[in-house]
């Protein structure tokens, strides 16, 4: 076994039974969707930065998300008990 698959296996073990990590397990629909929005993000920008996406289609896919997670954060906030 290499120190990879040791590092992925020590990762899996870590996942809950729907695959999810424990870190994210008391966190809205919103803020895990936040989160992972994130990643997203820089896995665009750097698909950018190395010429595999041009600019005009990483400012899309980007914009893209926030829509997403402004859609998201309206429909949850909607759902907030305000005093």
């Amino acid at each position: 076994m290499t120190s990879a698959e040791g590092n992925h296996s020590s990762v899996k073990m870590n996942q809950t039974r729907d695959g999810g990590f424990p870190m994210y397990e008391g966190l809205s629909t919103f803020e895990r969707t936040l989160a992972r929005s994130g990643d997203k993000v820089s896995l665009i920008a750097g698909l950018e930065l190395a010429g595999k996406l041009s600019p005009e289609d990483a400012y899309q896919q980007t914009k893209g998300l926030y829509k997403e997670l402004k859609d998201l954060r309206k429909q949850e906030k909607s759902g907030w008990d305000i005093n």
